[in-house]
């Protein structure tokens, strides 16, 4: 059987294909340790990534016995495939603390490239055990190995391997490799060293924007660290000035508010007569990391032509906040800056400006969104308006109004949805409680209601959407009026804002609604019956529980829940009875009662419940089942045990959750006889997990 098996996967293992052969290697894991061990490192240097992961995976999991650790090492030494290199150096990695004496050895192999790989495998470990021989290997042969040595010490060491790895940085005759390894390692490791002891590191261009990164870190306590940070700033190298503008941002991001605005003026100072174009220019090229410097950096100098450079770096996703925060702090002078080039933006950037001078709150931004309010660009438009609610412009509450009808007005405009939610949004904000709030406030409700008199239903319904949103109690006569409107939409808007504007006791208005022709009317009434402080707004509920539309009666059962949930004890007794014979309505009707009862609680409300698990529609039957899941007493849980094997995937999945969360060890045998049959993946999940449950 063994030397079938092992006959079989050598044939696997030459097959062209991946999957065939990645299987085999899965199950290399059952073969003696001296057919498997070297078949699995063979596999490391496979040409399909997920056949070496396979076998990485293999290795990783190998048991003590096997030795793994010494013949990954080993394999760290195949000069001819670089691929099974790094294979066994990730196995060894993921071995983690079992590994590192192997690897210690291997810093003593004469290949440079095992030692240099053994180094760099112990940095992944990041193994203390190791920084005695790191340090020694700082004086390696060969430079490759001492720079990796120095890297490794940035991840194993702490501030007393400082010394060494200065002394290595500041080493006239070495490698600027490793000088530079071993200041990124200082860097790294956020230890202070004094500017002076790191000057001799600035004649050479290749070393500079390091040593700039580690005098950051002293430049808390050292002002000449500072001095030559910002004579940085002018560096002929672009490397080197933007290392010292990374490090002197970092050093205002750690003074608190006063210290920061003062070094803020200094670094203003020295960049006065520098030109922008190459930071502007590489927000366009660099990498992610240092394009948030940048714009950090202009921000802070504070010049008007750089804000659409910042704005148009804000089109990347990762970079919107930092540039919107960085314009937000230029304030006018974005605006300026963005009004100037408004004409050469493209339709993407000036919606980002919107957004921009949302948080701006010059007259430039203001003029400047309300202009886009009439432009041709829907998106544009919206983001404008959006942007106009956040400034809380009272001067652009005309035209926001003005707009609102125009776009109300076009009927069956699937963008013109978007907009008048914007608008819409943008009104209320407009409105919102702050100094002065009260009279724009007036003004809106009065410039609405003026608008209402004679406009189209379209126009009567965004406006009557409006005044329901920034509704206060003083403006219920108002909107009690809109519910004598003819179009049914608009008494429905009229019905929802009554529903925001917490009316009390007094739910006569809504009791008006009721008896509605339309059923849509009828239904916002019943959501809002259900936020009533009304004691009759029970009645009222069980009354639409007997209306002719069964949707209207399913609002209505809802509504009994969440109302009677927050009543006492005798207004939960009469909404369960009045659930309990809803349960015998149509589907949707029974659905609500059910998920009603499930609120409310109780044993009583499982009890109901059983009723529907003899019914057809399979929603009514999980709802059942995951009412008496919660709230069930031992009886009524073994009864829903039939039902692991129900026609319905999401019945089955119901069920057998519930019985795994309440514990119902019966259930295991009709479990397991499901598992032996279930085809849907979901299911099996479950059933699985239920079983690690309660068998636990």
């Amino acid at each position: 059987m063994l030397d079938r098996e092992r006959r079989s996967i050598e044939l696997d293992l030459e097959s062209s294909d991946e999957e065939i052969r990645r299987l085999a290697v899965e199950r290399m894991a059952g073969l003696p340790v001296a057919d498997a061990l070297p078949g699995l490192l063979a596999c490391l240097g496979d040409p399909g990534w997920r056949v070496r992961k396979a076998a990485v995976d293999r290795l990783v999991e190998a048991p003590a016995a096997w030795s793994a650790d010494a013949a990954l090492v080993t394999a760290l030494s195949d000069g001819e495939n670089p691929g099974r290199r790094n294979s066994a150096a990730e196995a060894l990695i993921r071995r983690g603390e079992s590994a590192v004496d192997s690897l210690l050895e291997a810093t003593a192999s004469d290949d440079v490239d095992v030692r240099k790989l053994a180094v760099d495998t112990l940095a992944g470990i990041a193994a203390p055990r190791a920084l005695d021989r790191l340090l020694e290997m700082l004086d390696d042969v060969d430079p490759n190995v001492r720079a990796a040595a120095a890297d490794a010490l940035a991840v194993v060491g702490d501030d007393a391997v400082a010394p060494l790895l200065l002394s290595v940085a500041t080493r006239a005759d070495d490698d600027p490799l490793v000088a530079f390894s071993a200041l990124q390692a200082l860097a790294r490791l956020e230890v202070s060293i004094p500017a002076q002891e790191l000057l001799r590191t600035l004649d050479t261009p290749l070393l500079r924007p390091a040593a700039y990164a580690v005098m950051g870190q002293a430049a808390d306590e050292d002002e000449s660290a500072v001095e030559v940070l910002l004579k940085g700033l002018q560096a002929a190298s672009r490397s080197g000035r933007e290392a010292a503008i990374s490090a002197l941002l970092r050093l205002v991001s750690r003074r608190d508010d006063a210290a920061a605005e003062a070094l803020a003026e200094q670094i203003r100072s020295h960049s006065d007569g520098l030109p922008q174009d190459d930071a502007q220019e590489r927000l366009a090229s660099a990498d992610l990391p240092m394009r948030l410097v940048l714009i950090q950096y202009l921000g802070l100098l504070g010049r008007a032509e750089s804000a659409v450079p910042i704005l148009s770096a804000g089109r990347d996703e990762a970079l919107e906040e930092v540039a919107l925060s960085a314009l937000a702090e230029l304030g006018e002078r974005a605006e300026h800056g963005i009004e100037a080039s408004w004409s050469e933006l493209d339709a993407e950037d000036r919606c980002l400006a919107c957004r921009a001078l949302a948080r701006t709150s010059g007259a430039t931004g203001n003029a400047r969104l309300v202009a886009a309010l009439d432009d041709p660009d829907t998106a544009l438009r919206s983001a404008a308006a959006l942007a106009l609610g956040v400034r809380r412009c009272a001067d652009a509450l005309p035209a926001l109004v003005h707009r609102l009808e125009a776009v109300a007005s076009l009927e069956g405009d699937l963008e013109g949805e978007d907009e008048r939610s914007a608008l819409t949004t943008a009104l209320i904000e407009l409105t919102q409680p702050v100094d002065g709030g009260a009279d724009l406030h007036d003004r809106t409700v009065e410039l609405l209601g003026q608008r209402l008199d004679g406009a189209p239903e379209p126009v009567r319904l965004a406006l009557a959407t409006v005044l329901g949103r920034i509704g206060r109690p003083q403006d219920e006569r108002l909107v009690a009026w809109l519910l004598k409107d003819p179009s049914p939409g608009v008494r429905r808007a009229a019905v929802q804002a009554l529903a925001r504007l917490g009316h009390g006791e007094d739910a006569e208005p809504l009791r008006l609604a009721l008896a509605d022709e339309a059923s849509g009317v009828r239904i916002a009434a019943a959501a809002a019956l259900a936020a009533s402080h009304s004691p009759r707004a029970l009645g009222d509920l069980e009354h639409l529980a007997d209306d002719e539309d069964p949707r209207v009666r399913a609002a209505a059962l809802h509504a009994v829940g969440e109302r009677a949930a927050a009543g006492g004890e005798e207004a939960s007794r009469q909404a369960r009875d009045l659930l309990a014979r809803a349960l015998g309505d149509e589907g949707a009707v029974a659905l609500a009662a059910v998920e009603a009862l499930q609120v409310l609680g109780g044993e009583s409300a499982a009890v109901a419940a059983r009723s529907l698990l003899e019914r057809d529609e399979p929603e009514l039957v999980r709802a059942a089942a995951a009412c008496i899941g919660l709230h069930g007493e031992r009886g009524a849980l073994e009864e829903l045990v039939p039902l692991v094997g129900h026609p319905d995937w999401s019945v089955r999945a119901e069920v057998i959750g519930a019985l795994a969360e309440r514990a119902v060890v019966a259930s295991v045998p009709a479990i397991l006889r499901r598992l032996e049959t279930e085809q849907d993946d979901f299911v099996r999940d479950v059933i699985l997990r239920a079983l690690r449950r309660l068998e636990g």
